[in-house]
């Protein structure tokens, strides 16, 4: 017993040590966040680096957690691209906002378990408070429900297996259902449509416009030819903010052809679902308040840290019905009044990933959120602008939820070096350090795209990216 009580002191000192550490490590992150613009956006790991790591081995006693931490902010933490550098212009993804980051530490020193009411009762409120705010800013009455996830694969599928419960009760049908999406849908998309058993055969991708949005025209032409195979066409799969180009879907027309045959309508929002925090933007969700059910990834655009997704439904019944199990170990805990969790989605256990969203709306109000969307835009268009003056770049598409790509094409340089040219471009700003910027392929052509949603992107940045890239084309064109 004395050993014990010993053991438990010294645990509680240790414990107290990290804590102070872990504010001294929080102290440092923002002091690096304030200087972040002069900085790499991505520190190179270089050999011995490598080595370091890879000598690391889990040892059976302990050894100083300052010593560690240490180590993993040196050799493993700052190698990683900076994603709060206001540069980071490759991906969908943000900039994180420091309230997100207090609600996550404080979600994670509590640690509490949101799989059921019983086990969090005002954590879950939260959720479900969430949930049906965001469900409301989709136009949706009080009886939509969802779940937060880990990530927008996440949110994607569990919608995806509502609708196949839905529109296929049993599964007796499933061998002939058929399920349709665009071809610049998000690869998660199709990867659902596997796990949910369906063959390539049932998943039909349609070609999208010189928009980047869904054929109509195609899609009915498709559907038809299903049902006239004798096949069921169950599922429909719309996007709010594609990944390449962040076009936005025509909703209204889709949610007409969804009830003309009798289709689970979802929209894959999990980057552009965001546009519905602004008053301004939201238009351009016109028709999403048909839609059965949409996934929303708020750690995408509206500045929260990995992971924080929702999946939502217009009809919480829907998630219910394709979700709940009551075996007998959770029936003391099973709440009478309140939605479990765990009868909403795949997971069981999960932490709660809504807190911090919630400190964050608390702490920032939803003005600022939806200032940060706008901006976005904003940028986009002053991008657009200035790659539009310069001689022989080509804008290839109107730009749409803070993505824009563009290419050069200089008319001594042949056609078919392109593609090849504009690889080049890229790969050297990116290997400058000034900025990240990767490139796509659309309708079979290399494109450099930019993605300028970060929070602390100011136009400044974008348009000495711009300029940068300019500069860039002209050495790297000289090699071909």
């Amino acid at each position: 017993m004395l050993e014990r009580q010993k053991y438990n002191k010294e645990m509680d000192e240790v414990r107290e040590r990290q804590v102070i550490e872990i504010a001294d490590y929080l102290k440092e992150f923002f002091k690096i966040n304030a200087d972040i613009r002069d900085m790499p956006i991505m520190d190179a790991v270089d050999s011995q680096t490598v080595e370091r790591v890879m000598s690391w081995e889990i040892p059976r006693a302990g050894r100083d957690p300052k010593v560690v931490g240490d180590e993993l902010v040196k050799d493993v933490l700052s190698k990683c691209l900076s994603l709060q550098h206001p540069r980071s212009l490759a991906f969908v993804t943000s900039a994180v906002s420091p309230y997100s980051i207090a609600g996550a530490v404080l979600t994670d020193i509590y640690n509490p378990n949101i799989a059921g009411y019983g086990l969090a009762p005002t954590a879950s409120l939260i959720e479900e408070k969430l949930i049906k705010w965001m469900g409301s800013r989709a136009g949706w009455d009080e009886n939509c429900g969802g779940i937060f996830t880990s990530g927008g694969s996440m949110s994607n599928l569990t919608c995806m297996i509502a609708a196949r419960e839905d529109k296929l009760p049993g599964r007796y049908d499933l061998a002939d259902g058929v399920a349709f999406y665009s071809d610049q849908a998000h690869s998660s998309i199709i990867k659902g449509m596997r796990m949910m058993g369906l063959r390539n055969d049932q998943c039909v991708k349609i070609e999208s416009d010189d928009n980047y949005r869904i054929r109509l025209d195609l899609l009915e032409a498709e559907i038809v030819k299903s049902k006239n195979e004798g096949k069921k066409p169950f599922l429909l799969i719309a996007s709010i903010g594609t990944t390449n180009t962040g076009s936005i879907d025509p909703l209204p027309e889709l949610a007409d052809i969804a009830a003309k045959y009798g289709m689970w309508l979802h929209v894959d929002g999990a980057f552009g679902g965001s546009i519905l925090f602004s008053d301004i933007y939201k238009n351009l969700a016109k028709g999403i308040e048909r839609a059965d059910s949409l996934s929303w990834d708020t750690h995408k655009w509206a500045m929260q840290t990995y992971s924080c997704s929702t999946a939502l439904v217009r009809d919480k019944q829907k998630f219910i019905t394709a979700f709940n199990e009551h075996p007998e170990y959770l029936e003391d805990v099973r709440s009478a009044s309140h939605n479990d969790g765990w009868d909403l989605g795949i997971e069981m256990s999960r932490p709660a990933r809504c807190l911090k969203l919630w400190f964050t709306l608390q702490a920032m109000g939803t003005d600022l959120l939806a200032d940060v969307i706008d901006y976005s835009f904003y940028n986009a268009k002053q991008a657009e602008t200035a790659i539009k003056a310069m001689p022989d770049w080509q804008v290839v598409v109107k730009p749409c939820c803070g993505a824009i790509n563009f290419r050069y094409e200089p008319k001594e340089i042949d056609e078919s070096k392109y593609d090849a040219l504009n690889d080049a471009i890229a790969k050297e700003l990116t290997a400058s350090g000034y900025a990240f910027i990767v490139t796509t392929v659309l309708k079979g052509k290399r494109v450099i795209r930019m993605c300028v949603i970060g929070a602390n992107t100011e136009t400044e940045d974008v348009l000495n990216t711009v300029e940068k890239l300019g500069q860039i084309a002209l050495e790297v064109k000289k090699k071909f």
